[in-house]
């Protein structure tokens, strides 16, 4: 009998060993995986706005200014309520949509990356149709997007530039290893534009989504 209870403690002893050893080894396993990126939270898109276009019959001189000639986008004339903060930062902005200087397709792609992790609808019709057409980003690369920096067929460098998004969006911190990719093709100035890239993109969601900015007719919004 002794031996008996002997033999079967000796055997308990030993699937304990073992299950810790798989335990361990598969907590070692998924500490060297990729974590998955989570989206924000899902939210009920607004069916109407929330504030406004400010009125035409309110605009000065210095609304004009803001506008432009050709009277400003819908986004620009709702940011109007408040006149100085939508001054500097449609100039913060405008700096980005104009005068950037990373390569249109890098741009486009850190771009529809954050429009997808943010759930910006108004900013991924617009430059999935818009600049990411322009950049030449195609419909399977469109669909490749909303998987991220894993999927098959990207290439090195598109990969790291997903990532870089994915790293600001889930820590506000790029990687070691993925800012020595960035350095190894861009400058110190290129680099500062990818972080004020993804950040204004991120900023102007949380704008369209919480006042409720429409996608004009025909253009469509995120894939399901």
């Amino acid at each position: 009998m002794k031996f008996c209870i002997a033999l079967w403690g000796a055997a308990l002893a030993a699937g304990l060993l073992a299950a810790t050893a798989i335990s361990v080894d598969a907590t070692q396993r998924d500490s060297n995986a990729s974590p998955s990126i989570r989206r924000v939270e899902a939210f009920t898109p607004l069916t109407s706005m929330r504030i406004k276009p400010l009125e035409p019959s309110k605009w000065t001189d210095k609304h004009r200014e803001v506008l432009g000639p050709s009277g400003g986008p819908t986004q620009v004339q709702v940011c109007l309520h408040n006149l100085e903060l939508c001054r500097k930062y449609w100039a913060f902005t405008t700096q980005l949509t104009t005068y950037y200087t990373l390569p249109l397709r890098d741009k486009e792609l850190l771009i529809l990356r954050t429009a997808w992790l943010t759930r910006g609808d108004y900013v991924w019709g617009r430059h999935s149709t818009g600049g990411g057409k322009k950049a030449g980003i195609t419909d399977e690369e469109l669909s490749r997007i909303t998987t991220g920096p894993d999927a098959p067929g990207w290439s090195a460098f598109d990969a790291t530039l997903l990532r870089a998004a994915d790293e600001l969006h889930t820590g506000r911190f790029i990687k070691d290893a993925t800012w020595k990719s960035l350095a190894a093709r861009y400058n110190e100035g290129q680099l500062l534009e990818v972080i004020f890239v993804v950040g204004n993109y991120t900023l102007l969601t949380m704008y369209h989504n919480s006042v409720g900015l429409a996608l004009e007719p025909g253009i469509k919004g995120l894939p399901e």
